[in-house]
């Protein structure tokens, strides 16, 4: 499928949509001319284009670059409002040995970056918000994780009271077991479009169902939930300690050959649960507009696809597959589609069904034999073991290309876009994939 691209102007190629993976053929349209300019853009896309545009950044980097003191951003000064554009933001600064400043090259938008704006209370104003950037380590001391200056990285975010680590500015801080060195057959933009998403995957299914993420190459399988098991417990946050040491036991994590159910299945966090559950042996079923989405995933090769705009007809279908034995499901969408999955989870005391949402939970409470997880992602930022294992897993599978990657629509032009993306998906206009925009 073909995206096509605009630009504001005959020569405004900066700021012109175009669509990642690329494809091999040259694409024009000839339109109104008193619309925006549509221009003729070749899909193909080489990626050493896009690091040889900043190859002087990498060898200022390498040579003891120094950053700026200002930079551009976008501030949030209350809710319900656009972010607005500074040219004259201070630079975020180290704090610890194990921060890098990276100097961004792409944003990767996400859902929570326009829900935000309309109801969540920030820790301070003027907020910096976005939780998923890419782009050149510009500063670092350490030698220890094998990162250097002039390494190009994905960074997820997750700590968003700290505004330095946020993505919406040229420079962000990050640490050391959040990020993640791209291979480089992955773009930049790619790369952007990975982080958050992966890392809710990896630690619903990892911690909160238990499933060991399988071996890539040389390394043992990832099991996180043993990982946070080994961890005193006052190492954990205390917010998310109940959620993390809730069971042990080996009969209460899923195994090769088991039905796991995702509700929401076209999102970029469905994208990983659903492949990384199946490189564990899954079976997984995906509950999506068939419409929609479904001729997309069915030559991605999701066998199980299960039409959501009946809900109650999904659930009979979802019990009828699994025989009414269905232990695992994930929940990406939001407390009534939870609801629905409750629904179709076996109810029984000595083997219960388990829920995890990564929106929001049923509003009504579990029923006897359900277990009930909220994704526990504090764990990535501010435990370094499991950050750490997180990311070294993602390095192996993206250099091995385990794992398939979103659909990216990258929008250049830089930070002064950014509202009008998020206002698309905000209409509902993207999904399916991810918009990055490119600095």
């Amino acid at each position: 499928m073909a995206i096509i691209t605009y630009s504001s102007s005959v020569d405004d190629e900066a700021n012109a949509l175009e669509v990642w993976p690329p494809m091999s053929k040259t694409m024009s349209i000839a339109g109104d001319q008193k619309r925006p300019y549509i221009t003729e853009l070749v899909l193909q896309r080489d990626l050493d284009r896009r690091r040889k545009a900043s190859v002087h950044v990498i060898e200022a980097a390498t040579q003891g670059y120094a950053t700026p003191k200002v930079q551009r951003a976008l501030l949030l000064h209350g809710l319900r409002q656009p972010y607005e554009l500074t040219n004259a933001h201070a630079i975020p600064t180290t704090v610890t040995d194990n921060e890098m400043i990276v100097r961004v090259l792409s944003i990767g938008l996400n859902p929570v970056d326009w829900k935000s704006v309309l109801w969540v209370r920030h820790p301070a104003l003027p907020y910096v918000a976005g939780r998923d950037f890419a782009g050149m380590i510009v500063k670092y001391s350490s030698s220890i994780s094998g990162l250097r200056e002039g390494d190009i990285v994905l960074c997820a975010s997750t700590d968003y009271r700290d505004m330095r680590k946020a993505a919406f500015q040229e420079y962000a801080v990050a640490l050391e077991h959040n990020v993640c060195k791209l291979p480089e057959h992955v773009s930049v933009a790619q790369g952007a479009a990975i982080g958050v998403a992966y890392v809710a995957a990896a630690l619903a299914l990892g911690v909160c169902l238990g499933l060991r993420l399988p071996r890539l190459g040389a390394a043992k399988d990832l099991d996180l939930r043993e990982e946070v098991w080994t961890l005193p417990p006052e190492s954990i946050p205390a917010d998310v300690r109940a959620e993390c040491l809730q069971t042990r036991e080996e009969d209460q994590r899923p195994h090769p050959g088991q039905y796991l159910v995702i509700w929401g299945g076209s999102s970029t966090s469905a994208l990983f649960i659903s492949q990384l559950a199946r490189l564990a042996g899954l079976k997984v079923i995906l509950v999506v507009d068939v419409a929609k989405h479904g001729a997309r995933l069915s030559t991605m090769g999701w066998n199980f696809l299960v039409d959501s705009q009946d809900a109650n007809r999904a659930v009979e279908v979802i019990r009828g597959i699994t025989g009414g034995r269905l232990r695992f499901a994930i929940d990406t969408v939001g407390p009534k589609t939870a609801s629905c999955l409750a629904r179709c989870l076996m109810h029984d005391s000595l083997t219960p069904g388990h829920l995890v949402a990564l929106a929001a939970l049923p509003k009504e409470p579990s029923a006897d034999g359900v277990v009930y997880h909220s994704v526990p992602m504090k764990l990535f930022h501010e435990v370094p073991g499991v950050g750490r294992a997180l990311m070294a897993w993602l390095q192996q599978a993206l250099a091995a290309s385990a794992i398939e990657l979103p659909e990216v629509t990258c929008v250049k032009g830089g930070l002064s876009f950014v509202n009008g993306a998020l206002d698309q998906m905000r209409r509902g206009e993207v999904s399916g994939r991810r918009i990055v925009v490119s600095l």
